[in-house]
């Protein structure tokens, strides 16, 4: 199980998130401005004890920061959906791909991930650069239940304000947008089919997305979901 999810990871091609110009194109952030955002977010908190970071998406399975810590858990009021049109990492301009945000309503599982306190900074610096740098969410401190405790956490919320939102729309037609699109990060389709295998490999569900990938590799199953 072990080995099958370092396949996962060492398939994904790995990279200077938010650089190149085709990142360029839809940055709103510079650098400067995504420390000083979570800077903001960290202010008044307590540190002493370093942070936490809950992914639902690719974070999961391709953290591509440094973590001492992991624990599954899940965040009540959000779930995890393919909400956000994305034209560079899974996706083109003329064939976006979608990729996952956490939207309001319902309950997510996930991975969260601790940062120590000496390496909050530098960590969340890249993380910044990786999920913010186009202002496409809001980070957003929530509570994470984990099997032993209750964990506060940041993690990446959806700005349904953005234009790259992408309001509720059939499953028939989120298949056909991943199975046409691939950006630079890879095909829409792998990263559809890595979150589902990590979500398995961690003893985790989401049977919307399970339906999604069926429906993906065996388009005439759309029948038995309708």
């Amino acid at each position: 199980m072990k080995k099958s999810l370092e396949n996962i990871i060492q398939n994904d091609n790995s990279f200077e998130w938010g650089s190149g110009k085709d990142a360029d194109s839809i940055r709103t952030m510079s650098s400067s401005d995504l420390s000083d955002s979570f800077q903001g977010l960290l202010k008044g908190q307590n540190l002493e004890n370093g942070i936490w970071i809950f992914g639902y998406g690719s974070l999961m399975w391709n953290p591509d920061f440094k973590f001492s810590e992991k624990i599954t858990g899940a965040v009540s009021g959000y779930h995890r959906r393919l909400c956000l049109k994305s034209t560079v990492y899974r996706g083109t301009p003329d064939f976006p791909g979608l990729v996952f945000g956490l939207d309001k309503g319902g309950e997510c599982h996930g991975v969260a991930f601790h940062i120590s306190k000496e390496h909050c900074e530098s960590e969340l610096q890249i993380v910044w650069e990786r999920e913010m740098f186009a202002e496409t969410y809001i980070p957003t401190w929530v509570s994470i239940q984990t099997k032993q405790r209750c964990i506060s956490a940041i993690t990446f919320v959806i700005n349904s304000e953005h234009e790259h939102y992408v309001p509720d729309i059939s499953l028939e037609e989120v298949a056909k947008r991943v199975i046409r699109a691939e950006g630079n990060c890879g095909s829409c389709h792998d990263y559809v089919r890595n979150t589902v295998k990590c979500l398995h490999q961690l003893g985790l569900r989401d049977s919307i997305l399970e339906q999604l990938l069926t429906l993906i590799e065996y388009p005439s199953s759309y029948e038995y979901y309708k």
